[in-house]
């Protein structure tokens, strides 16, 4: 018996997407480029700021300073936050400076 591309003298079209194709796939999902570019450290600061409430309300136990300690979990977790995305930004602006001063030195002494 033989395989119906040789009765049809066709042959079997392999799919073979090209070298490029992961990298175009990848482009198109929002998790390839995640908003929470801040890593590990975004993580943990999730992982508290969900977390505070469980452990603030079984580790005190009077009723005013739980709900102190509540809000100022509250208000502390998005500052933390704030702070660690003002020093990401700072990080990677001085590193774009510093490539840009490379460069302009490299295209200096080319000259």
């Amino acid at each position: 018996m033989r395989h119906y591309t040789e009765q049809t003298g066709q042959q079997k079209n392999h799919y073979r997407p090209s070298d490029a194709y992961p990298y175009q796939q990848a482009a198109r999902r929002s998790m390839h480029k995640p908003h929470s570019a801040l890593g590990a450290t975004g993580h943990w600061i999730h992982l508290l700021s969900v977390a505070a409430p469980l452990v603030i309300a079984e580790s005190i136990k009077d009723p005013d300073k739980k709900w102190r300690a509540l809000r100022i979990a509250a208000v502390a977790a998005p500052l933390l936050s704030e702070a660690a995305w003002t020093l990401k930004i700072s990080q990677d602006r001085h590193k774009a400076e510093e490539a840009r001063a490379a460069l302009e030195e490299c295209q200096d002494r080319c000259r």
